[in-house]
């Protein structure tokens, strides 16, 4: 997967032009678009073989399990969920938004011998934490079921599977803080391709768990094999990382240096981060309280939910993880203009991506539902309420994208209060419109439908707050260059669009989808021509997002994924890619 080059572990000093020492190979890089291009184009091969596993693992499930015709679709995703609402409320965020941050300040300003300190310091505390925490909701696994379901009625056989699997899954948390340690080693020390490409294990694992469960699903096997097939998914995610994590040389320690500035900043700051995801774990909370008096209703919220994160999970994170060392690095030498700068360019290329695919996923949704899963045990009806639920969260799509976006640069800059206010807001906002929205709705489909259209209105709210915030912060955020290339993007995305609609409506009328070869042909080539449409779109309109997509592609394909550190040459400038 190609060599990982220590930060600090080198220690010879590279000379500049004028012959004066630099700091340290990689210590403390400004943000380079080239680099940047790299590594988001790592991420983006990564993470999109990932999403599209993770597409045939979601379409397996709901194949296998249905939505509405059984019990076990709402069990197994409601115990499914239970792990990562417990993982992020416990730690989770804070790992992911604090541990980066902190450990490059001390690869770039320390020696790599304490930060390795301060990071197992960190890794025994997580796995403590988490493996006591696991143990007694292992215990308590009937209660943790109750407390989402209690405003349903008849539904005792689900509550009583959901109970059985959570008990496996909920040791899954342990995992999962390997695996957040993990990628942010390898984050830190600018190497993406492992952590990108590890969920992939865990999908493939779950499909063959589905294969294995389908023949067996009328015995009483059956629900041991989703129960361990999905533990031994994470699992696999987290130990494929393990090799690489050592090539940078992290040697893991029985040291638990509670007194260390390190682990005291990262308590102290992790405070507000708490706050926020238990915010973000009640807003969860309440929605699984609701689509729980939804026969299918659990099941059509995570699935839809999983649909909306292909194309977040390829673009925004690939963008935000690339970003965030790097937003790290600058902050801790307050170099605001390469912030504003960094997050222009994070948004920028983000819009272009996402706001075509909002409009292409809200078009083609039926269509892509119809494809991929009404098969087996998924009928029409299930179909009809799962489409409906995605058109209304994909809405929320690049906003929700861009909020992420915007919290990750106050992360990179310690600041872990202004997030967590904000998210109390907007959660409290969310909360509030989905009660409306789903007492408002009398049908079963709009109710859950509902749930998703709470999630995008409160991040519509959100991400102009926090966009305000951020601007007044920093002293601007590059306006009038973000304004000019989203009237571009907007209008190349409304001629996609239109092109969308009808080759779908002309495929429908004049060849029919009521087989599979029709439905293919529909998705297939509505996706193919909003694609050719939208990229001369944009080139008619001279995006200035289209060039650096085409320098980013250019220099993966001629360099391979890998190449993350080049060698021999000076750094390409932002005006070299843009041109």
């Amino acid at each position: 997967m190609g060599n990982i080059r220590g930060i600090s572990s080198r220690k010879q000093e590279q000379k500049t032009p004028e012959g004066e020492s630099g700091p340290p190979n990689g210590a403390a890089r400004g943000l380079k678009p080239a680099s940047f291009a790299r590594g988001a184009s790592v991420m983006t091969l990564g993470t999109t073989i990932s999403r599209v596993t993770g597409f045939v693992r979601t379409a397996a499930l709901a194949s296998v399990l249905g939505l509405t015709a059984k019990e076990i679709a709402d069990s197994y995703n409601l115990a499914r969920i239970t792990p990562n609402i417990v993982y992020d409320l416990i730690l989770g965020g804070v790992l992911a938004s604090l541990f980066i941050p902190i450990f490059v300040e001390y690869l770039t300003t320390r020696d790599e011998k304490e930060a390795w300190h301060v990071a197992n310091s960190i890794f025994n505390l997580t796995l403590i934490t988490l493996f006591v925490v696991s143990v007694a909701m292992c215990i308590a696994a009937p209660y943790i079921i109750k407390a989402q379901t209690f405003l349903s009625h008849g539904r005792a056989q689900m509550e009583a599977d959901a109970t059985f699997m959570l008990r496996f899954f909920i040791f899954e948390v342990v995992f999962y803080g390997f695996t957040a340690i993990y990628t942010g080693i390898l984050n830190s020390y600018k190497h993406f391709t492992i952590p990108a490409f590890a969920p992939i294990a865990n999908n493939l694992i779950v499909i063959a768990t589905v294969a294995i469960y389908y023949p067996l699903r009328d015995s009483g096997a059956g629900i041991y094999v989703l129960a361990i097939g999905g533990t031994l998914g994470v699992i696999a995610m987290a130990l494929i990382q393990w090799p690489w994590v050592r090539r940078t040389g992290f040697r893991y320690q029985p040291v638990l240096d509670l007194k260390h500035p390190a682990v005291r900043k990262l308590g102290r700051l992790a405070v507000p981060v708490v706050g926020y995801v238990l915010v973000n774990q009640i807003g969860l909370w309440v929605v699984n309280i609701l689509a729980a008096q939804v026969k299918g209703g659990i099941s059509a919220y995570q699935y839809a939910y999983i649909f909306f994160q292909l194309p977040y999970g390829i673009v925004a994170v690939s963008i935000i993880t690339a970003l965030f060392p790097t937003l790290s690095e600058q902050s801790v030498r307050k170099e605001k203009k390469k912030i504003i700068d960094s997050v222009s360019l994070g948004v920028r290329t983000t819009s272009f991506v996402l706001l075509p695919a909002t409009i292409g996923y809200a078009i083609l949704a039926t269509p892509i539902v119809r494809l991929l899963l009404q098969r087996l045990s998924f009928g029409a009806r299930d179909t009809e309420m799962l489409a409906s639920v995605i058109l209304f969260l994909v809405l929320g799509l690049l906003f929700f994208s861009l909020f992420m976006l915007f919290l990750k640069v106050f992360y990179s800059m310690q600041d872990t209060k202004t997030p967590m206010i904000i998210a109390a807001f907007i959660i409290g906002l969310n909360i509030a419109v989905d009660f409306l929205y789903f007492y408002w709705f009398s049908s079963d489909v709009m109710k859950v439908s509902g749930l998703a259209l709470g999630n995008t209105t409160a991040y519509l709210v959100g991400v102009i707050w926090v966009g305000l915030v951020l601007r007044k912060r920093l002293g601007g955020l590059d306006g009038r260059r973000i304004f000019n290339s989203m009237y571009k993007i907007f209008l190349a995305s409304a001629v996609m669009g239109v092109a969308c609609w009808g080759t779908a409506e002309l495929v429908e009328k004049f060849i029919g989808v009521e087989n599979f070869g029709g439905q293919l042909l529909q998705v297939t080539l509505a996706i193919a021509v909003s694609v050719l449409v939208y990229l001369a779109a944009a080139l008619l309109f001279k995006s200035e997002e289209m060039h650096t997509l085409r320098g980013l592609l250019g220099r993966f394909f001629k360099r391979g994924p890998d190449d993350m550190e080049p060698q021999g040459r000076e750094p390409v400038e932002e005006d070299s890619i843009m041109d």
